[in-house]
């Protein structure tokens, strides 16, 4: 049965000379692992091998009890040629990939996570290499919120005490999954102290943009470090994007 959608290639493998193993994120059907036949065939179907994080619409067959789909067309309508020539917003744009694909499940529909995902690409495409570090945060706050995994920052994630600019000091915990007061800091080891200006924004996004790269910079460390500790596992992009941050 032949379905079309639109999609975000997320990862890449070569199954042989010719041919490739792919996993799309898609805004109908979720993350979706397909086989792309002769696509590294000079004469190949879809124009050459598929490119990560290249987006478009793309048509592919499907049968109940079958681990892949097979790929029939993809159309690219995103390339991200000007990503590719910068290198920090080439290593967001695998570390978005790499994200999508841990944080997502086979045939979980997330639409409004896809149309983040295509705007964040967008701003990659578009924006210098100084105003790129604002949209990774705000990505991965969106993908965080939309896999129901964002860390609790309106409030102590202890006590619950609500979260407020007086607070005389500040501390983020990952065991704790976000803000802790210092009433509570003491119950979690792993607490780091932090600033005003960066629980702020991890408590209000729309705080991001303007924030000064010092702050933003801070803020990035803590959500690697937190998304690290709730996958159990290390990243595989991310000590590149805190190099390239530094």
């Amino acid at each position: 049965m032949l379905k079309k959608d639109k999609g975000i290639c997320i990862r890449t493998t070569d199954y042989s000379e010719t041919s490739q193993i792919l996993t799309f994120f898609t805004a109908q059907n979720g993350k979706l692992n397909v086989i792309a036949k002769g696509a590294k065939r000079p004469k190949s179907p879809f124009g050459g091998p598929v490119e990560l994080f290249s987006a478009g619409d793309m048509v592919f067959s499907s049968r109940d009890g079958e681990k892949l789909a097979t790929l029939t067309e993809f159309n690219p309508t995103f390339f991200g040629f000007e990503i590719r020539k910068k290198l920090f917003a080439l290593n967001c744009a695998l570390f978005a990939c790499e994200l999508l694909n841990l944080f997502t499940k086979e045939l979980d529909p997330h639409p409004a996570m896809f149309d983040e995902a295509i705007v964040f690409l967008q701003r990659l495409e578009g924006s210098s290499e100084d105003k790129v570090l604002p949209f990774l945060i705000l990505f991965q706050f969106a993908l965080l919120s939309e896999t129901g995994s964002k860390p609790l920052c309106d409030c102590c994630a202890n006590c619950k005490r609500k979260f407020s600019a007086d607070w005389q000091q500040f501390y983020f915990s990952s065991s704790a999954n976000g803000l802790v007061c210092r009433d509570c800091e003491s119950v979690f080891i792993d607490k780091k102290t932090i600033t005003v200006e960066v629980a702020a924004c991890l408590n209000q996004s729309g705080k991001i943009l303007q924030a000064d790269n010092a702050v933003l910079v801070l803020v990035e460390n803590l959500l690697i470090e937190y998304i690290t500790h709730i996958i159990e596992r290390p990243l595989r992009t991310a000590p590149m994007i805190l190099k390239l941050i530094r």
